[in-house]
């Protein structure tokens, strides 16, 4: 510390000879501050490295440190006191800070929360490089690693009573975050893509970018052509009137834990479609609300193709496979896939000789008597002579094993 008194010194009377109300240089204060060992009271370093400065985004426009710490922009008698004011970035930045305010994360710090991430939280302090710039804090790669710093804080997440960081770190191993660590693409969705930057807000707030209604608008920033399939869906109609029932991209996919449909893991991928689909479809509650067909799980897993793909056949016909993804329509619209005229087809992309009269009768058989009494009466014909072929084969078992025991007694006696 004695080499930084003696710059100071050295600085002190090169300011005392300056002309009047002459504003520190950069030059003049990174004679003290260029120094590795400078810290506070509290051990926070106040070093800044001239290099780095100059890398910023703020050195490269070359930027007064007084510019920042305005408070400084009159002082002659140097060392300064300390600590200066918290710097105001919105003396430069005041649209971004107008966002930032009225956000989750603004209120918070205006209520004096010490937790909330203020600007130089994700943007850093001397070191704040453009978002474009792949070694900025604020880049799409490095981003995730800024906010979750922050969500999987145990004692943060306990106090604001926030998302578990379990359900944070999924974010980790999902499609998206794979795209940006592992193959780089700084295309793939990272937090802002979705939360927002400045605009942060919770998701019950209708102003949220991930509040439900806003959500599928939200993935449509990256999936604008799945989104317009959709929208022409029975669901996709019943979301553009408001409906809050209706599925969502989440829904379907998840949040943070969004996988590839082709993995094992994955909410979608083939063998648990069925499962995502009776969510909904097996809900008491909204198949009264709705009127739409009960039992839809169970009379599937009754089927040969269900019972193919509980036991991990990823070929089996599931749900999407005849009712389709993202544009699935009532089996009345023409452009349906399950339309009586488009069922050949549909069933053809898996049974090639698939004709006419392939899917003929109810699919999903939920009451036999009720939705199809030629496969109800067969079923019964089955149920009886199948068990009028054991019981007489019992019959026959038992009278034999008694003659059997007659003769083998009527022997010996002889």
């Amino acid at each position: 510390m004695g080499k930084f008194f003696v710059i100071c010194f050295a600085l002190s009377l090169l300011l005392a000879v300056a002309p009047p109300g002459a504003a520190a240089s950069n030059e003049d204060c990174l004679s003290c501050h260029d120094d590795s060992e400078l810290a506070n009271s509290r051990g926070i370093s106040l070093n800044v490295d001239p290099e780095v400065f100059q890398g910023s985004v703020h050195g490269e426009n070359e930027l007064e440190c007084v510019d920042c710490h305005y408070e400084l922009a009159d002082v002659e008698d140097f060392p300064h006191e300390a600590p200066l004011e918290r710097v105001d970035c919105s003396m430069c930045h005041d649209s971004e800070f107008e966002e930032y305010i009225k956000s989750i994360h603004g209120k918070a710090f205006e209520a004096g929360d010490e937790s909330v991430p203020v600007c130089s939280t994700c943007h850093g302090t001397h070191n704040i490089r453009r978002p474009s710039d792949p070694e900025s804090s604020v880049y799409p790669i490095n981003l995730v690693d800024v906010c979750i710093e922050c969500h999987t804080d145990t004692k943060i997440v306990a106090e604001h009573d926030m998302a578990s960081p379990e359900k944070i770190r999924a974010f980790e191993s999902s499609v998206h975050m794979v795209a940006l660590k592992k193959k780089g693409l700084s295309v793939s969705a990272s937090c802002n893509d979705c939360h927002g930057t400045h605009t942060v807000e919770p998701a019950d707030n209708p102003d949220s970018s991930v509040n439900r209604l806003n959500i599928p608008k939200t993935c449509a920033q990256c999936h604008q052509g799945i989104y317009k399939t959709y929208l022409e869906s029975v669901h996709g109609q019943d979301y553009l009137e408001g409906n809050l029932d209706v599925p969502v991209c989440t829904d379907c996919h998840g949040e943070h834990s969004i996988k590839a449909p082709a993995n094992p893991e994955s909410s979608v991928y083939s063998t648990h479609i069925a499962e995502i689909c009776s969510n909904c479809h097996e809900d008491e509650t909204l198949t009264k609300r709705y009127g739409f067909a009960v039992s839809r799980l169970k009379s599937y897993l009754g089927t040969f193709h269900g019972i193919a793909s509980k036991m991990g056949d990823t070929k089996a016909a599931n749900c999407a496979s005849c009712h389709g993804f993202h544009d699935i329509k009532p089996a009345s619209d023409p452009s349906s896939s399950i339309h009586p005229d488009n069922i050949p087809k549909t069933c053809g992309t898996c049974h090639p000789q698939a004709g006419k009269n392939f899917a003929v009768g109810k699919i999903h058989l939920s009451a036999l008597s009720e939705s199809s009494k030629g496969a109800d009466f067969v079923e019964k014909f089955y149920k009886i002579a199948i068990l009028g072929s054991v019981g007489g084969f019992l019959v026959f078992i038992i009278v034999d094993l008694f003659a059997r025991r007659r003769r083998a007694r009527k022997a010996k006696t002889d």
